[in-house]
């Protein structure tokens, strides 16, 4: 069964696809620019890139998840047929790319602002945001799956 993208579908697959460019481009843009320490047991360059790999393989592993085949199963308890719940279980793993795509974004800003010793890292709020951006949508979608049991 194939299931339809929503409005609010797109919007945010359009917010986690820019995100992944935005981290992929500043990376590469300011690659030059960002100096390699002697003594650094992992340069600020090294660790930018592991951030970005990490974020494209988060992004193209939740986008196959999210077509359901195979890498995300519907609980037998529930109503594994129901064109509803493929749809929402479909919505909550694009709400979670757009955070994951979102936080990568940040923090690789964040590390390009230290290698060019231009910041000073993260901040309080960004830990505070996305430490409730990634629980509550897997609270509500959660919450919304009891009425499938």
């Amino acid at each position: 069964m194939q299931v339809t993208r929503s409005k609010v579908d797109w919007v945010l697959e359009a917010v986690a696809l820019v995100a992944l460019l935005f981290a992929v481009g500043i990376t590469a843009y300011y690659w030059p620019s960002i100096p390699t320490p002697r003594f650094a047991p992992m340069p600020a360059k090294t660790t930018l890139w592991i951030v970005v790999l990490i974020d494209i393989l988060a992004y193209l592993g939740l986008t196959l998840g999210a077509r359901g085949k195979g890498l995300f199963e519907i609980p037998p308890e529930l109503e594994r047929r129901s064109p509803q719940l493929r749809q929402m279980l479909y919505s909550m793993v694009i709400v979670m790319k757009a955070v994951l795509a979102l936080f990568a974004a940040y923090l690789v800003w964040a590390l390009v602002n230290v290698g060019l010793r231009r910041g000073s890292g993260l901040s309080g709020e960004f830990l505070t945001i996305f430490t409730l951006a990634v629980p509550l949508p897997l609270v509500f979608y959660t919450l919304k799956l009891r009425r499938y049991r």
